[in-house]
């Protein structure tokens, strides 16, 4: 075709030209081009110069030498009328074909004319330009032309056929791909990939046995194939499909190692062949790998991970997949399936801690009226109420049934009674008292929780102080109980308590003794205790003998109590006048209770005897111990009395003078100070001294008031009869004011101080309350000073003034008389430690009160928990652990809702993760009625799950708690974002 192209006859020498043409067509290239090498110096015609520079191109491509394809463009730069444009286009072409560049080989083929090329290039122009349109995704130009390719071609033939039916096979046309393809397996170039699509196409055609031997037979033919890992997948979902679960395992196994990026439904199959062969726990792992979207595959995978879960034993887990597939609405027969099978498990397990399991069993009837599965939610709707702690959210379900039957009102008079208990663990009495009031009204459906509600409403009451009320309760109690049990024991006790609170001595007495009989427990602290207040009754009752004997049965059963009972029977040896049996219990108790909180009455009534034996010396010695020993104490501003008489007595007046004015100089406002400066005259009278009486007098300057002006008297008598009459504050406010005013350095004015702040504490006006019980307190001790104290202290903690208030308590228990006081102290001390943080102070009174003998339950619960919260402080572990469990094992109150989540945060903190989340298992489990602690368990159940790496687990809860948690005042919800937020990361 070259010379068909000249028209020019060369007048040089050309032979040397035709030599170097005749060896490129017997394709000897490299003797071609040193031909034109050598010819081209000489040359001095301008077309024979295009011409033996294209040949010499041409011999280049001819050899594959690179750079070529840049030669032939700058050749068409350089002539750009050549007669060799079409083939210098194919020839760029094929330089990018050669490439793997086919949008350019595709450019230049375009450029080119397949008429104009060579015989010999004109299949390889057709093929490279359908290969070009294959890779450039116009698969309609490739078809054509293969197809030509396919029908005249010789070279190309049977790669056309294989691309033909690659086009037919990505365009699902199987019909036409597979003849093309079968007529090349024997075709050794094409047999890996012919065998590999005809895998393909049986496989999407579900012709599964034919997929299975196709890909069985590749796999043995090509065992290094990069085909291999799509071969194992689709042998697997295939003899999935043909329900060979084994082999599908095999294989679909073998695909997944060695391909990271599995898709999420090969799981889920693998999953379900698991499944079929009871593998559960591969089941569940391969179904957690296709949870992931929301989309059917999920919930399918969620339905089939639920029931692995419950296979293997896991019920948690079961039920928080099961949750998850039922709010899911891609198929409605598994969503259905899933609220079942979710509200079951929440009844099974009371794994419903915020109150979802009546939510869920009420949802599942509202949306499935027809379901199959109705029977069984309505008992388990009847019996859910009592699972779970909600109690709540139980009535509120409760009260939507409009036709309530026998089971639903027996659920509804049970859990009236339990969220009376409830209130009372958490010491709100008036909420324990109106529930427990619905329990005992709401019928006899649960006979049992109706005669308990007596009990613990009884147990309220008392706690109120309205014992008129708790004795009521506790006997009708007692006449419904056919069975001794422990709450029966207890009413004898509580009856017995009752009766002796309003001084009715003989009921009371009788009822100790009833309690004494039925309780079994000689080591509860209670049976002692009974034995001392059956003296107490004795003792009032004037019964010595019987009292004595009651109080030393007390000492032997609780040594703690023994103080208690030697000052008793001390006591009551001064009545019967046997004042050296009483002096001999009063060393015995002073011996050996030094710091017994009746330290300082043993000294006064032990001075009191001496006087009785006339033993002035030992009255004396006795009262300056108590007043040298005790200066704070009441006992011993009347020690001081007492001294400054037996000095006069004993002729001894300037002692007697010193005895007295250290009253006055020591408690300036107390009635002891009155007396004093009264007796005072009399030693000066006794003196004849007078002057000496006026002087001192005088020094005292206002502090001391001895004659009181009748006006005085007669204006606070009137204000004080307002106030002790009651019904009109408002009238005793402005007497006692009126009184302040008028007289406002006048003999009573610490008594009116003391009754103004008592109206305004009864009117909840703390502030101003607080202004006049300090005022009482600054003028000095007092008559009112104990009780000015308890009640300053109390407000200072209720206006959060709890340094003021720590002050205070501080002071209530060094001077505290009574069990009543001391406690009080204690327990304000320890709360105000613990709002200051002061871990010290509120475990060394925590520690306190825990020795006590005789203390409520819920004031013992509350010292265990701040006492663990001052332990975690200091970080003393070990300790707050002791404490944490104990409070842990009721989570009803408050203190073991949190003691709970304490308990399993510290587990986590100390890097043991698999205690934490069996804690957290087991509270979820428990359930509480303080929502915000379990939900504190879950986040940290979630954190567990984050740490071991298992963020499906970690999601679930999350996710189960978004969905179920109704408070959005706390900080729940914005932990719940946090943590999935660092999911999706």
């Amino acid at each position: 075709m070259l010379e068909g192209q000249r028209s020019i006859v060369y007048k040089t020498d050309e032979s040397m030209f035709f030599e170097a043409k005749a060896m490129f067509q017997d394709k000897n290239y490299a003797g071609c081009i040193d031909k034109l090498q050598e010819f081209k110096k000489n040359v001095r015609d301008a077309n024979l110069m295009q011409e033996t520079e294209f040949l010499l191109l041409s011999a280049a491509f001819r050899q594959g030498k690179e750079g070529v394809g840049m030669q032939l463009k700058d050749y068409l730069d350089k002539y750009t009328e050549t007669n060799n444009y079409a083939e210098a286009c194919f020839m760029i072409a094929s330089t990018h074909f050669a490439d793997k560049d086919f949008p350019l080989a595709l450019y230049w083929l375009q450029k080119s004319e397949i008429n104009l090329l060579p015989l010999q290039d004109q299949e390889d122009y057709t093929y490279r330009m359908a290969y070009s349109y294959l890779k450039t995704g116009d698969k309609d130009k490739a078809k054509l032309l293969f197809m030509g390719l396919r029908e005249n071609g010789k070279i190309y033939k049977d790669a056309s056929s294989f691309y033909l039916a690659y086009i037919y096979y990505t365009e699902k046309d199987y019909a036409k791909a597979i003849p093309l393809l079968s007529s090349l397996k024997d075709k050794s170039e094409f047999r890996l990939e012919v065998s590999y699509f005809l895998t393909q196409i049986h496989f999407v055609q579900g012709r599964y046995e034919q997929s299975i031997n196709e890909g069985l037979s590749l796999l043995s033919n090509f065992p290094n194939s990069a085909h291999n890992t799509e071969i194992k997948r689709i042998l697997g979902i295939s003899y999935y499909q043909g329900g060979n679960f084994e082999d599908c395992t095999r294989y679909l196994n073998g695909s997944i190692q060695e391909d990271a990026t599995t898709a999420r439904a090969d799981h889920y199959i693998l999953g379900r062949s698991y499944f079929q062969l009871k593998n559960y726990e591969q089941s569940a792992s391969n179904m957690a790998k296709a949870v992931g979207d929301n989309d059917e595959l999920t919930q399918n995978a969620l339905l089939y991970l639920a029931q692995s879960y419950l296979y293997v034993g896991d019920k948690n887990n079961a039920m928080r997949s099961f949750e998850a597939a039922s709010r899911m609405n891609f198929d409605a027969q598994i969503r259905e399936n899933a609220m079942y099978n979710y509200a079951v498990l929440l009844h099974q397990t009371s794994l419903s801690p915020f109150g979802e399991s009546v939510i869920v069993l009420e949802e599942f009837l509202n949306t499935y009226t027809k379901s199959k599965y109705l029977d069984q939610i309505n008992d388990c709707l009847v019996e859910v109420y009592m699972t779970t702690k909600n109690y709540d959210t139980a009535l509120e379900s409760i009260s939507r049934i409009k036709n309530p039957g026998n089971k639903i009102n027996e659920a509804r008079q049970k859990i009236f009674f339990h969220l009376g208990t409830v209130y009372f663990s958490n010491a709100q009495f008036d909420e324990a008292i109106k529930n427990l009031t619905y329990a005992i009204e709401a019928g006899n459906y649960a006979p049992q929780e109706k005669n308990n509600a007596l009990y613990w409403r009884a147990e309220s009451y008392y706690r109120q102080a309205k014992y008129g009320a708790s004795a009521g309760d506790y006997k009708l109690f007692l006449q419904r109980s056919t069975k001794k049990t422990d709450l029966n024991i207890a009413a004898y006790y509580g009856l017995a308590y009752s009766y002796f609170q309003q001084q009715e001595y003989e009921p009371a007495t009788n009822n100790f003794s009833n309690y004494i009989n039925a309780e079994t427990n000689r080591d509860d602290v209670r049976y002692a205790d009974a034995y001392a207040r059956k003296g107490d009754c004795s003792f009032f009752m004037r019964r010595y003998t019987e009292a004595d004997r009651a109080y030393l049965e007390a000492e032997k059963l609780q040594p703690s109590m023994g103080d208690y009972s030697l000052y008793q029977r001390g006591f009551m040896m001064g009545l019967q006048k046997n004042y050296k049996g009483k002096i001999q219990l009063m060393d015995e108790l002073i011996k050996s209770y030094p710091d017994s909180r009746y330290i300082t009455e043993t000294l006064y009534e032990k001075g009191k005897a001496y006087l009785m034996l006339e033993n002035d010396a030992a009255a004396i010695q006795t009262y300056e111990i108590l007043a040298n020993d005790y200066p704070q104490t009441d006992n011993a501003r009347k020690a001081g009395i007492q001294l400054g008489l037996l000095y006069f007595n004993e002729n001894q007046p300037e002692k007697s003078l010193n005895a007295y004015k250290k009253i006055v100089d020591t408690y300036p406002n107390s009635e002891e100070a009155k007396v004093a400066i009264q007796d005072l005259k009399s030693v000066y009278v006794e003196l004849n001294d007078i002057p000496a009486y006026a002087q001192y007098i005088n020094s005292l300057g206002g502090t001391a008031k001895f004659e009181v002006s009748e006006e005085d008297s007669l204006t606070f008598i009137v204000a004080e009869r307002l106030f002790l009459k009651g019904g009109n504050a408002s009238q005793a406010q402005n007497a006692m004011s009126k009184y302040l005013k008028d007289f406002p350095n006048g003999a009573f004015k610490i008594n009116a101080h003391y009754y103004l702040a008592s109206i305004y504490y009864n009117k909840k006006e703390l502030s101003l309350a607080k202004t006049e019980y300090q005022k009482v307190l600054d003028s000095g001790d007092n008559k009112f000073t104990l009780d000015v104290l308890f009640r300053l202290s109390e407000i200072q903690f209720e206006t959060k003034d709890y340094e003021a208030s720590l002050k205070s308590y501080q002071q209530l228990q060094v001077r505290a008389v009574t069990l009543e006081q001391k406690h009080a102290a204690l327990i304000g001390i320890m709360r105000c430690a613990n709002v200051l943080n002061k871990p010290e102070a509120v475990i060394k009174s925590g520690d306190a009160l825990l020795k006590e003998a005789k203390i409520d339950p819920e004031i013992k619960r509350e010292a265990h928990y701040y006492r663990a919260k001052a332990y975690l402080a200091n970080k003393n572990g070990a300790k707050a652990l002791v404490d944490l469990q104990l409070l842990a094992k009721d989570t009803r109150d408050i203190f073991g809702a949190e003691a709970k989540f304490l308990l399993a945060e510290y587990y986590f903190s100390t890097n043991e993760s698999a205690k934490a989340e069996a804690e957290v298992l087991d509270y979820i489990k428990k359930g509480t009625p303080h929502a915000y602690w379990l939900a504190r368990s879950f986040i940290l159940l979630s954190d567990v799950y984050l740490q071991k790496g298992d963020n499906l687990q970690a999601r679930q809860y999350l996710e189960s708690l978004q969905h179920n948690y109704k408070n959005d005042s706390d900080d729940i919800s914005t932990m719940i974002d946090q943590r999935l937020e660092k999911l999706n990361e």
